[in-house]
């Protein structure tokens, strides 16, 4: 039986978009692989963009490629973790 990748169902179920955030991670959880964890979870690309993370705080800015439910599903996750998700609005990463 050939498997077939994940992301191959991705045209079937919603247009593939980009959105961009800034996460802010709190001292607690600046160590712990939550993007790692992430993609494991959804079925999303992702790219960081920009990252500066000290003992104290991370912010990451992030890109998420993939159907816009799996991005609201993401985003919903990282703040159930405890990271603060604030969308990118215009283009200040590119």
């Amino acid at each position: 039986m050939k498997r077939v990748p994940a992301r191959a169902g991705r045209a079937r179920r919603g247009a593939v978009t980009r959105a961009k955030f800034y996460l802010t991670y709190p001292k607690a959880l600046v160590k712990e692989p939550l993007i790692y964890q992430m993609s494991k979870k959804f079925d999303l690309g992702f790219n960081v963009r920009s990252a500066s993370v000290s003992e104290e705080i991370g912010i990451i800015a992030l890109e998420l490629d993939g159907v816009q439910d799996e991005i609201d599903a993401a985003v919903a996750w990282f703040r159930e973790h405890g990271v603060t998700v604030e969308p990118i609005e215009k283009n200040i990463i590119e």
